[in-house]
Formats: structure tokens, sequence, C-alpha cells
């Protein structure tokens, strides 16, 4: 059975959308030499997101308060294992990106509710 490339869906759809606007294409070759500034920028980044995070705490937020609870544990994250907190600001930065990425539009047909034929008593 061979597979048309429109009826394709799911991540390998997501991998090809990505991969055609991407900076990772053959005419963009990937530098190593820029590997130490990539990593820079993303230490940078977290720092920053880290910062606006921590700024954002409301005042007056009760012990199991959503808002309070999240600051309590970048806090942690931050004394406990700074490398780790910066992986999982990069992580939650590409969550919130991938859900910014349009969904496919593909319609899965329904299908037609059965009858109900009455019982006999």
């Amino acid at each position: 059975m061979m597979r048309d490339d429109r009826a394709v869906t799911g991540l390998a759809g997501l991998v090809r959308q990505l991969e055609a606007g991407s900076a990772s294409l053959p005419h963009y070759p990937q530098l190593p030499s820029l590997q130490p500034m990539r990593d820079a920028w993303q230490q940078l980044h977290a720092d920053s997101r880290l910062r606006i995070a921590l700024q954002q705490t409301p005042a007056e937020g009760g012990p199991l308060n959503s808002a309070v609870l999240v600051h309590r544990m970048l806090d942690a994250m931050q004394a406990l294992s700074p490398d780790y907190l910066r992986h999982f600001v990069a992580y939650a930065d590409t969550l919130a990106w991938l859900e910014q990425q349009p969904q496919p539009t593909t319609s899965v047909p329904k299908r037609a509710p059965r009858k109900r034929t009455p019982k006999a008593r």
C-alpha cells in the first residue's frame, strides 16, 4: 500500500512541517564553532526567563496557590541544581513554542449514530 504524502499526519507530519521552515536545511550548515555561543545564549535566555518568573509571584497567595507552589519549586531547583533548572526552563520554552504552532487541519469522519430500536417487553 502506498502512502500519499498529504495523508501523513501526527509526528511525522509535524517534523516535515517544521523542517520545511527551519534553519536545519542543507543550505544552512551547522557550524561547530558557534556551539559555545549557542550554549551561552541558552543559559542567558533561561536566566532571563527565570528572573521574570520569580518577579511575578503573587503577594497574597495561600500555601496551595499554584503560582506560589511554582515559585517555591523554582527557588528550590535554583538552590539544588541550577543546571537542571536551565534544562527545565529550556524544555518548558520548547513546549510553549510547540503549543503555538498551527494545528493540522485533518478532519476525522464521524460515524453516524446508531439508531436504537425499542426493546420488546
